[in-house]
């Protein structure tokens, strides 16, 4: 459980068309289990799907494929109610020219565009293989240097690369990032908590740019994934000792207000 300010879990996943049950008891257990909101990432279909079924309990945040996707497409997404955009497997680099007409409709739109940093999970043989060094996060710098007022969350905190996602989301005005996924809260909590409170003292300006997320399922499978990345984010403010203003953004109120949602 958190410092019960409402949470937002800023990345999930799950099939909403494998959900039995009261769409309405169901957010309303999530809910008293400490998340107010999701940002269900998946195709345009499942999320929007899950948008009608579910309310406004889901922040519907579209994957697309980089190499085919055009600027059209995502103004389209944008029309749809799709306050932002998921990057992930790109074929070239996340800084590579070609994809600048889509960050350029991101940010003239004022959506957020989140992207995928660092190692990717899934295994199997791809064609064309995907290198995660394309996902770092030095190139999320380079684009948003491009384009500096366009909205971005790092997912994962570009693992491994954990220094340059701080260097970077500290050091960015509009980039943000999460230690979600399978990685990060397994590490020495010390190691966080030297990041953000180097030597004990807290650097308020870099914790600003962190926010909740946990990268699990919902709708299906196990429904509380959530709770070791709650537990985890919940060790590591106290150990720095966030203070309330600090521990409200991190939780929900920056990505609230990045998606332009009230909580």
């Amino acid at each position: 459980m958190n410092d019960q300010f409402p949470c937002i879990d800023g990345h999930v996943h799950g099939d909403v068309r494998r959900f039995r049950g009261s769409p309405a008891a169901y957010v309303r257990k999530i809910r008293r289990a400490g998340i107010h909101a999701v940002a269900l990432i998946e195709t345009a279909e499942e999320v929007l799907l899950a948008r009608r079924r579910f309310g406004d309990f889901v922040i519907p945040v579209p994957r697309v494929k980089m190499h085919s996707c055009t600027r059209g497409e995502i103004e389209r997404l944008l029309d749809a109610g799709c306050p932002g955009i998921k990057f992930i497997a790109p074929r070239h680099p996340y800084s590579d020219q070609r994809s600048w007409p889509l960050y350029d409709a991101i940010e003239k739109r004022r959506a957020v565009a989140v992207f995928h940093t660092g190692y990717l999970g899934f295994g199997g043989r791809e064609d064309p293989p995907v290198s995660m060094a394309h996902m770092r996060a030095a190139e999320v710098e380079t684009v948003c240097r491009r384009f500096p007022d366009m909205k971005t969350i790092m997912a994962h905190f570009s693992n491994p690369w954990w220094e340059e996602a701080w260097k970077v989301s500290w050091s960015r005005a509009n980039v943000y990032a999460d230690l979600s996924g399978g990685t990060a809260f397994r590490r020495s909590l010390a190691m966080w908590a030297e990041t953000f409170a180097p030597d004990g003292r807290l650097m308020a300006d870099s914790l600003s740019k962190l926010t909740f997320a946990s990268d699990v399922s919902y709708f299906h499978g196990r429904a509380h994934g959530f709770g070791p990345y709650l537990d985890f984010y919940q060790a590591l403010l106290d150990r720095i000792g966030a203070p309330a203003r600090l521990r409200r953004a991190v939780w929900g109120g920056t990505v609230a207000r990045l998606f332009g949602v009230r909580i």
